[in-house]
Formats: structure tokens, C-alpha cells, sequence
């Protein structure tokens, strides 16, 4: 099987709403629009990006484009959200939390209000469109200015990062692009917004698309003070660059990283062969070589199964990667959170 990338945009704003929309994802955050103006135009054969901006995504950064959108597109957007958030077209989808961390998962003490709400272009639970795309609900043609903006931006991302699959048409399974809003004292954990389909199971090929790259365009009004609104995003980029591409290498996405080390002290990003020989589910873990002309395979080939990434490192630093060495080096883009991670620490 094989997914086609998909593009993540949010549109957030912090007192009042937040607009998401996503082309496909790595397993990380990978860039941020923060908009309120529209940026000045560049010599960049891209259409709507600066070329500096893909080459920050490229090498693990965070990308902050201010200006993206024009004042008046910001406000236009910003009074649709909260006008419809206003005559109760937002769904609350309950996976931010608010208030103490005692009452959080109290479902008496919920309060629709305070948590995180919706307006979503694609409600994928239940595999239909959502109320985003409605021609009778509020400023249509806002809405679809918007998303005009995001099919030039996903083009521009499928070149830049040589990711082919971004560039496809608009339809249900290839964006989720929705208003947002969180309430006073709304928040999301710390998270990665996706993961190798081979480590899902077998829901990991049962989606024609995957998510590729985050994006999160604020329609913050302009008085927006962060230390007394809040609604800021924090991020966890790598201490230094990466020397390679990372993410994603040929429809392979990155599972984790090769530590420096006094003899080797570049950071390498690993990622997980998953159709080996051209078999779904045969999989097998490599890195780039010095050049980045060729795969480093770093273990032999295994079946997938979700048991080995449900655990810390220790699995695949002790019983996938061949050298003993090299899996000291190895650790995962982000701990997987389960009963047996917690015991081996």
C-alpha cells in the first residue's frame, strides 16, 4: 500500500478562534505560518513561500512566516469563525483540556465552553464532509479564498521538499482544515502529529493519506498580547540543524535519530523502510550516507509489529540495529507512552 501526503494548516487565533488546515504531516512539527499581513514578494520560483522558509522545514526547523495574510483576509476570516462559533456551528471535540489537572478528566465539571471547539472541513470518524466546506454557512467565499491559498502553499511544499504526493487536488481525505478555538485555560500536550503507518497496526494503511506538514495561520487580533491573552505555541526544535533532510525520504517516514558522537558528530535521522523488496509490512531501518546519495541500512529485515514500538529504545537499540555501536546512538522522535516504556524508563 501506499499514502498519499496530505498538508496540516491550522488557523489559530488565541481570544477568539483558530483555523486548521493540514496537508500532510511528518512525525513532528514542522512549520508555522503566524499571519496577519501578507509577506512581500520574493524572487522564489514558489508561488506563496519563501524558498528560506522550506530550507528551515528541511532541516528540522520551525518556519515563521509573518505577513502570510493580508489584514483584511485576517479580519474577514476572524469575524466568520467567531460569528459561527457564536451561533453554536463548532464541535467540541473534547482533546485539549482545561482548568486543574485534578478536574480535567471530570466529565461532570465539563464545560463546552472552556474546552477546545471545531469548525472542521472533514470530519474523518465519520468519513464525511464537515460544515468548513458549506456553501450557506457564513462567509463561504472567505473560507474558499482560504483554501485556494493552501493548495498554492501545498505546491509549493511538494516541490521544495520534493514531496510529490502533497500536490494532489483538493478532496475529503487529502486536507483537514478547520477553524479552531480553545477556550480560557485550553491546551494540547506535548505531541506528534503522525506516525508510521507500520507502527499503527493494522489502522495505519486504512487511510489513503497521511499527514505530511503542520501548519498554523493566527487570526489573532491586532492588539493580541501573549503575556496577558496566552494562546502561544511552544516547540521543540533540534539544538542544531540537521545536516540531512528530515521527516520524510522517499515516502518513508522518520521513526527517530542516530546520536552524534566524538568520532561521527553529525546527528543523523532514521527512518523505517517499510515495503522492503516491494513487500507491505517487511520493513527495515536505515539513515542517509556522508554523501546522501544512498540508504545506510542499520538493520536487518523484520516483519512489522507494533509490540517493538510500544516500548522505550531499548528494543531497537538491543535487538533490530546489527551494530551494538550505532544502537547506543539510537533514540526515537518522541518516547511512546505505554505501561512498559514507563518500567524500562
Amino acid at each position: 500500500s501506499t499514502c498519499v501526503d496530505n498538508v496540516v494548516v491550522k488557523v489559530v487565533t488565541c481570544r477568539t478562534i483558530t483555523i486548521t488546515k493540514r496537508m500532510a504531516h511528518l512525525p513532528m512539527v514542522a512549520a508555522i505560518v503566524a499571519t496577519s499581513l501578507l509577506f512581500a514578494p520574493t524572487a522564489s520560483p514558489l508561488s506563496v513561500l519563501p524558498e528560506s522558509a522550506v530550507g528551515t522545514i528541511e532541516r528540522g526547523g520551525i518556519a515563521v512566516i509573518p505577513d502570510f495574510l493580508a489584514p483584511s483576509e485576517v479580519s474577514r476570516l476572524r469575524s466568520d469563525a467567531s460569528s459561527l462559533h457564536a451561533d453554536g456551528h463548532f464541535i467540541v471535540d473534547a482533546l485539549a483540556s482545561y482548568g486543574a489537572k485534578d478536574g480535567a478528566k471530570d466529565k461532570s465539571a465539563f464545560q463546552a465552553d472552556k474546552d477546545r471547539a471545531v469548525f472542521p472541513a472533514y470530519i474523518p470518524s465519520q468519513r464525511r464532509e464537515g460544515p468548513f466546506v458549506s456553501r450557506t454557512l457564513g462567509d463561504a467565499d472567505g473560507r474558499r479564498r482560504l483554501t485556494s491559498v493552501a493548495a498554492a502553499l501545498r505546491s509549493d511544499l511538494a516541490a521544495g521538499l520534493d514531496r510529490p504526493g502533497l500536490d494532489t487536488p483538493d478532496g475529503p481525505d487529502n486536507h483537514e482544515i478547520s477553524f479552531t478555538r480553545f477556550g480560557p485555560g485550553a491546551l494540547l500536550a506535548r505531541h506528534v502529529d503522525e506516525h508510521h503507518e507500520e507502527v499503527k497496526g493494522r489502522a495505519g494503511w486504512s487511510r489513503p493519506t497521511r499527514r505530511s506538514i503542520s501548519w498554523l495561520i493566527y487570526l489573532n487580533e491586532p492588539d493580541w498580547d501573549p503575556s496577558a491573552d496566552g494562546g502561544e505555541l511552544r516547540t521543540y526544535e533540534r539544538r542544531v540543524p540537521s545536516a540531512y533532510s528530515v521527516g520524510a525520504r522517499n515516502g518513508d517516514l522518520q521513526l527517530g535519530w542516530l546520536r552524534p558522537t566524538p568520532t561521527d558528530p553529525t546527528e543523523r535521522p532514521v527512518f523505517l523502510d517499510g515495503r522492503r523488496g516491494g513487500v507491505s509490512g517487511r520493513c527495515a531501518l536505515y539513515c542517509d550516507s556522508d554523501d546522501g546519495g544512498r540508504r545506510v541500512y542499520l538493520t536487518k529485515e523484520f516483519e512489522s509489529d507494533p509490540y517493538l514500538f510500544l516500548s522505550s529504545d531499548f528494543f531497537v537499540q538491543n535487538l533490530l540495529i546489527k551494530d551494538h555501536e550505532l544502537g547506543k546512538r539510537f533514540h526515537y522522535l518522541e518516547q511512546p507512552k505505554s505501561k512498559l516504556a514507563e518500567y524500562l524508563g
